[in-house]
């Protein structure tokens, strides 16, 4: 008994439909498929890429005030170009939160600037709650039947 299989693909409704049909010619009298399967896999749509932009948006966001919190804390010279080019990035970044907690300092100028690691949590909670969002739009879906045929 002779098996013949044959596969297709084609975009429908914006996802790809995949088939596979088996067929089983019993005696070389008929060709009827003993089975056949289908796959339809929905792909992302495009806010699953904004998703992604989100993330890392605020992922140089937390990056940039984890570096403006550790030259604080090393007493960086805020005379230093790196150091004056992160303070000003992070400056418009850090204004909701200034005066929010103290910054308790040591003699050596060294500060622990607690603003920044409250400001490094809220907008890890922002990205982390828009991603959400956002993917409650952007699910991805894949389907798969099977049916007997006699």
């Amino acid at each position: 008994m002779p098996t013949v299989e044959s596969e297709s693909h084609q975009e429908a409704d914006g996802g790809m439909v995949e088939s596979h049909e088996v067929s089983q010619d019993p005696g070389g009298l008929s060709n009827r498929p003993a089975y056949a399967e289908s796959t339809v896999v929905r792909g992302a749509s495009p806010l699953a890429t904004w998703a992604n932009v989100i993330y890392v948006v605020f992922a140089v966001v937390d990056g940039l005030i984890a570096i403006r919190f550790l030259l604080k804390l090393l007493a960086a010279n805020p005379e230093a170009g790196f150091a004056q080019l992160i303070y000003g990035v992070t400056a418009p970044l850090m204004a909701p939160f200034v005066g929010l907690l103290g910054t308790p300092a040591a003699s050596n100028g060294s500060q622990l600037e607690v603003t920044s690691l409250v400001a490094i949590v809220v907008y890890a909670l922002v990205g982390w709650l828009l991603t959400r969002l956002v993917a409650l739009f952007a699910n991805r879906s894949v389907t798969r039947s099977r049916r007997e045929i006699n």
